[in-house]
């Protein structure tokens, strides 16, 4: 029969492989959500930026997104809301701080 000391052992060594495990899946898990959110907003980001490769303000912008929601444009509101819930980061490509503040506003 084991004694004491290496069932306490193996013990431990298979609770600390769990918890490797376990911190493995976490992090995997971390990444592909973030990786899921970036790609989940390039097709709305791509329908935004293209509709808006007119304008060239801020304000100019705005006021075309206002227009979209005011006439229930479905696939550039939905984009709009898509890229605000999941990584407004994208539109700092194409716009400021700000302004991404004040389009993710119109969506509410």
């Amino acid at each position: 029969m084991y004694s004491k000391k290496k069932i306490f052992l193996f013990s431990l060594i298979s609770i600390t492989g769990w918890l490797f495990a376990s911190f493995i899946m976490h992090t995997e898990i971390k990444t592909d959500h973030e990786y899921i959110k970036v790609k989940i907003s390039e097709n709305a980001f791509n329908i935004v930026s293209q509709a808006l490769q007119d304008q060239k303000t801020d304000k100019e912008i705005i006021q075309q997104m206002e227009i979209w929601f005011d006439k229930g444009w479905t696939a550039q509101t939905g984009s709009v809301t898509t890229i605000c819930n999941n990584n407004r980061a994208a539109f700092k490509q194409i716009m400021s701080d700000n302004t991404i503040t004040t389009i993710c506003r119109l969506r509410i």
